[in-house]
């Protein structure tokens, strides 16, 4: 089943808070919502843009909603640019050899293989059928693709594709486990150019960049 967007009006009051660039509300079949999607400018603490998110829907739409189910990604002008590269002085970058989206009657299996200088690495996942949950899956197949290279633990917290102007930006939000420091929230972004589930695959290799070229 196609994830259900039944709430424009907040959505559109959700764009008017400063620093928010786009927003994506998901709802169940009764138009409350259960997903939260929020793509911001750096410059304010993640929590205050929740907290920001809260306030606007409470005042413009009546409604109560829990943080735990809004998601922010922040991004910078250069970051939701297509210049996603590697610097080459900081060593190879896995590179996407091939993604495949398999959809049967109740499953999806995303499957994705990265490929550094001769070795390929395969990561895939499975879920629910629909559209709904294709990008989340799609994240999960990346991050488990690149276990090896990364050698931590990491989950992806959430992943969608969101529309900021004319353009579509795939955006996720993963937890890496850290020696010592805990969890550490990454971020990632990526251009859709013309196929989400390579843009997904993308903005989890952009929020690992640092990790994985050192």
């Amino acid at each position: 089943m196609s994830a259900l967007r039944l709430l424009p009006e907040l959505e559109d009051a959700l764009r008017q808070i400063p620093g928010v660039r786009a927003a994506s509300v998901v709802t169940n079949p009764e138009a409350e919502p259960t997903e939260v999607h929020i793509l911001a400018s750096p410059g304010k603490p993640a929590k205050q843009v929740v907290r920001d998110i809260q306030s606007m829907a409470m005042a413009q739409c009546n409604i109560d909603l829990d943080h735990r189910i809004v998601s922010v990604v922040q991004i910078g002008e250069t970051e939701a640019s297509d210049d996603e590269e590697a610097d080459a002085s900081s060593g190879p970058r896995p590179r996407i050899a091939s993604i495949a989206v398999r959809t049967a009657t109740q499953q999806t299996e995303a499957s994705v293989s990265l490929a550094v200088g001769e070795d390929v690495f395969t990561g895939t996942s499975r879920g629910p059928a629909g559209a709904s949950h294709r990008p989340r899956l799609v994240a999960m197949a990346t991050v488990e693709a690149v276990g090896t290279l990364l050698g931590r633990p990491c989950e992806v917290e959430s992943a969608a594709v969101v529309r900021i102007g004319g353009r579509q930006v795939a955006v996720c939000v993963l937890t890496l486990m850290v020696p010592r420091t805990g969890e550490q929230a990454l971020t990632g972004a990526a251009l859709v150019r013309g196929d989400e589930a390579d843009a997904l695959a993308r903005a989890v290799l952009s929020a690992l960049n640092r990790q994985l070229t050192g």
